[in-house]
């Protein structure tokens, strides 16, 4: 006669999970001065707007998981979203062995834990993909509020380098600026 037995086995998994996304472009600097002038006046406004200098001389600007970096030497610009989670999964599952047929009970104790980790990877798994979904979405709605700063920098850095060449062209009678409509007239004396 045959004994049944009922085996619990019970799995954990910890785990940090990561989600991230980055996104590049560039700045479209017109070269009215030469590049290193030109880099300087982008560093200049840049740290006017909470950007910091690294080592290497690359602009960055951290806000929470994202963050903005600006070569200012060649107007590369990247923004990056990174998410993450620390979680932890568990899984109970019951199994019924038999004393004479099949497997012993610690046989299908270890197919059950098989079992477990593989469930418990797949849920981790989806918790990454939306943990990425989540860093896109950030990254979409920060891009729709950097895009126009970034124009008003380029803008900025634009216009101080026409009043610098305007200046060393001759002097400099009247200047006319409409921040509205972004027009800029300067008249030089050669």
């Amino acid at each position: 006669m045959s004994r049944a037995y009922r085996i619990t086995v019970k799995e954990t998994l910890d785990r940090e999970l990561k989600g991230a996304d980055e996104i590049c472009t560039h700045l479209e600097l017109l070269e009215v001065l030469p590049p290193e002038q030109m880099a300087e006046l982008l560093k200049g406004e840049l740290k006017g707007r909470g950007f910091e200098e690294n080592a290497d001389g690359v602009m960055t600007r951290k806000d929470g998981a994202l963050t903005v970096t600006v070569d200012p030497c060649n107007g590369e610009v990247s923004v990056k979203s990174e998410v993450q989670e620390n979680i932890t999964l568990e899984a109970k599952r019951e199994a019924t062995g038999y004393d004479d047929i099949g497997p012993s009970s610690t046989g299908v104790r270890e197919r059950v834990r098989e079992q477990l980790k593989q469930d418990l990877e797949k849920k981790a798994e989806k918790e990454t993909e939306r943990l990425q979904t989540e860093a896109t979405k950030a990254l979409e709605q920060h891009l729709e509020e950097l895009q126009p700063e970034l124009s008003q920098v380029v803008n900025k850095v634009t216009r101080d380098a026409l009043k610098q060449k305007a200046a060393q062209l001759g002097t400099i009678t009247e200047i006319a600026e409409d921040a509205e409509t972004g027009s800029l007239t300067i008249k030089v004396e050669v």
